[in-house]
């Protein structure tokens, strides 16, 4: 069978002594026994007690415990010293008890003398018993003397074996106490102490192995205080670590790993300490490493025009975000300060601020719906109808920012389309206009037709109705063909004079003035409609005109 470790060995060694000591306590006790059934047959008439006693009769040699081996280790439980001689005394001490009597015979023992030596003799029987006995022995044969000294040489071997075993067994406990968690504890602390951090390391490290030590969060502590005297980073880690496997919230010990990471600008490490004490007492312990999340200028929401984003961040931190979705890291679009501009439709901004050794606050995410409405739809006059004369059509109701397009043949308008600034004339004829608005998103209003048909009246010119004038004059004989002398010869001027409305009518009204030889004389006026062309005979009395149709 193999043996795991040295406390097993040990234990394998004191069984293996008490299995010794047992067996040659045996074949001590069968060696006695034949002895004494030997002197009872040659000794049949020396039946008395005293006689018994004297020659050792039935000495039974005890049991040795383990209680009895371990009884001299007492002081090295306690001291971790191991005292040779107070084991030696402690054997030397053991009762050998007459089985019959029920009579103590101490053994004297000297571990140092020469086994097959006279020992002294000296016994607690009284001098009579002494005499008597000499009386016996000068009597019976001289093999009982010898069967007396036989018996107590073995007594003796059997005791010198004791006292290597007690030697040995106190050399185990001794090993063993220094096995023990309460020998490593106090050795360590007492090192740390004095500062000595080496011895201090070894021992708080066997103790902590040991049951009593596995939760000792004290020493665990001043375990972790050693390595950090000794710049030991990676053994203040795991000894912290280890803290926190079973005192999840210890203060001392998150602040302390904290502090560390932050020292090695461990920013990984850190996110995960923190992220693992999110919702947990020991959260409120990192509050000093906990990076400030990104304020936005504007909260999430659903917005009918683009929104203008902007973010507030520490001054030592930066903001990193996204606009597909993903989780921001450090390899993500900076953030600058400029306005993010958030257009038509649904989108997400996840963002994050990272500290210079690169721990990260929580993500924000962000989710704007952004629903451009329609501008409003434009004010177009006049309303559709016919008319006679020409008309201006004016567009109104155009938001800001936005502008007003037309055509005139009807068809939907768009950017590229004739763009309203002003009213303008409608053309004579069937006209269809339409009308829209489009705003700065490109969105466009809904389309406002208008159908305008113009009839305008003819009118003359001032030349159209001189001609008009003349051709009736020729036709009347009052002019030859050429229209510009009488039918008698005379040459004839026409004087134009300014328009005037005569009766309702507007026209243009002309003099006619007649040259005869040198003197010329006005004969008449004459006047023409303007819209209509009509003829007529005018009648000048100082300015104030009257007139007939010619």
């Amino acid at each position: 069978m193999g043996i795991d470790n040295k406390d097993e060995l040990d234990d394998e060694l004191v069984k293996s002594l008490e299995r010794l000591v047992e067996e040659e306590t045996s074949v001590a006790k069968a060696f006695v026994d034949n002895q004494k059934e030997s002197s009872a047959e040659n000794t049949a008439a020396k039946d008395s007690q005293d006689t018994d006693i004297e020659m050792g009769k039935t000495k039974v040699i005890p049991k040795v415990t383990t209680d009895m081996l371990t009884k001299s280790a007492d002081d090295v439980q306690k001291t971790g010293v191991y005292n040779v001689d107070e084991v030696r005394d402690n054997i030397r001490n053991i009762p050998v008890k007459n089985s019959d009597s029920g009579v103590n015979l101490d053994v004297d023992l000297d571990v140092n003398s020469d086994v097959s030596s006279d020992i002294d003799s000296d016994s607690d029987v009284d001098s009579d018993k002494h005499a008597d006995s000499d009386k016996h022995v000068a009597g019976g044969t001289a093999s009982d003397d010898k069967k007396k000294k036989i018996i107590i040489g073995v007594s003796c071997g059997i005791a010198a074996l004791l006292v290597l075993i007690g030697i040995i067994t106190g050399v185990v406990i001794h090993n063993r106490s220094k096995e023990s968690y309460k020998y490593n504890y106090e050795k360590g602390m007492e090192s740390y102490k004095n500062n000595d951090y080496d011895s201090a390391v070894k021992y708080l490290s066997k103790a902590a192995k040991l049951n009593e030590g596995k939760k000792n969060t004290e020493l665990k502590y001043t375990l972790y205080e050693c390595y950090k005297e000794e710049n030991n980073t990676d053994k203040q880690i795991e000894t912290l670590k280890d803290i926190l496997s079973y005192d999840e919230n210890n203060q001392k010990s998150i602040q302390e790993l904290a502090s560390i990471y932050e020292q090695k600008k461990d920013g990984n490490a850190l996110n995960t300490l923190i992220k693992s004490y999110k919702n947990k007492e020991g959260y409120k312990y990192l509050s000093d490493y906990v990076v400030e999340n990104p304020k936005p200028s504007v909260e999430a929401g659903t917005y009918d025009d683009e929104v203008k984003l902007q973010f507030t961040e520490s001054s030592s931190s930066t903001i990193y975000y996204t606009q597909d979705k993903s989780e921001p890291t450090e390899k993500s679009t900076k953030y600058n300060g400029d306005t993010i501009e958030i257009k038509n439709g649904t989108t997400t901004i996840k963002a994050v601020a990272v500290n210079s050794i690169g721990v990260y606050s929580d993500v924000v995410e962000l989710q704007y719906v952004v629903d451009y409405k329609k501008p409003s739809t434009p004010t177009v006059s006049p309303e559709s109808g016919t008319y006679a004369e020409g008309q201006q059509v004016t567009i109104s109701n155009i938001p800001v920012g936005s502008k007003a397009y037309y055509t005139l043949d009807g068809s939907t308008p768009t950017a590229g389309s004739e763009e309203y600034t002003e009213p303008f004339d409608i053309p004579e004829g069937n006209n269809v206009i339409s009308v829209i608005i489009i705003d700065s998103h490109n969105q466009a209003s809904s389309v406002v037709k208008r159908n305008y048909v113009i009839n305008k009246a003819k009118t003359f010119s001032y030349n159209e109705c001189l001609e008009i004038l003349k051709n009736r004059l020729i036709a009347d004989g009052v002019l030859k063909s050429d229209g510009n002398t009488t039918s008698d010869g005379r040459k004839v001027t026409f004087v134009y004079q300014p328009k005037a409305t005569v009766n309702s009518v507007e026209m243009y009204i002309v003099r006619f003035d007649v040259t005869d030889k040198s003197k010329t004389s006005t004969e008449g006026y004459y006047g023409i409609g303007i819209k209509n062309g009509t003829c007529y005979k005018v009648t000048n009395s100082n300015g104030s005109y009257s007139s007939s149709e010619y």
